[in-house]
């Protein structure tokens, strides 16, 4: 008796001690949580197609793009990534797709924009992912023929296809006042109960 628990005791060690040495403990919180509890959420982005979905924008205040990135990599290794490139780099998780951009307000500070798969596939246009991701990733990820097809609709539509944070443009889920800015709330995000 006494040395089948030892025995369990010591697997039961040696998975603890598996579970937190691996890149993905079960222990750790999602991407998503880890940005939310971490950063300050700056201001929310609506989608042009379905008021149910939005994307957070979280301000990591003097730091870079490239400390971000490794931070965010150390908690969970993304699916695929980016290079650091014009100010920008897009990180892929599970159902995430989080980027990271230079602050246009403070070039020290980095913005963190975490949009669903569903959003970024609904209300990105094909020139934020241009030179970034591969086609075949995101052909993967939203469905062959994506980039023509989104395309198609940014030409009818321009309004209802976002470029991202930083970029300039009328698109419709674009807060003209924004919801967040600058709000001293330490993440959580709408609904999160905080």
């Amino acid at each position: 008796m006494k040395r089948s628990m030892v025995t369990i005791l010591i697997v039961a060690v040696m998975l603890f001690l598996a579970a937190c040495g691996n890149g993905g403990s079960i222990f750790k919180d999602g991407i998503r949580d880890y940005i939310s509890t971490t950063y300050p959420l700056y201001d929310t982005i609506s989608s042009a197609s379905n008021t149910d979905q939005y994307a957070s924008v979280y301000q990591a205040q003097g730091r870079d793009i490239a400390s971000v990135s490794e931070e965010l990599q150390n908690h969970e290794t993304p699916e695929d990534l980016s290079e650091i490139r014009d100010g920008k780099q897009i990180l892929v998780y599970d159902d995430l797709f989080v980027t990271l951009t230079e602050s246009e307000e403070n070039a020290s500070d980095t913005m963190i924009e975490v949009a669903e798969e569903e959003f970024a596939r609904d209300n990105y246009r094909p020139s934020f992912f241009e030179g970034y991701l591969l086609a075949s990733l995101l052909n993967t990820r939203f469905g062959s023929g994506w980039s023509t097809s989104r395309s198609q609709d940014c030409n009818l539509y321009p309004e209802r296809c976002y470029g991202g944070y930083n970029s300039s443009g009328t698109y419709v889920g674009k807060n003209a006042i924004p919801t967040i800015r600058g709000s001293s709330n330490r993440g959580g995000g709408i609904g999160s109960g905080k």
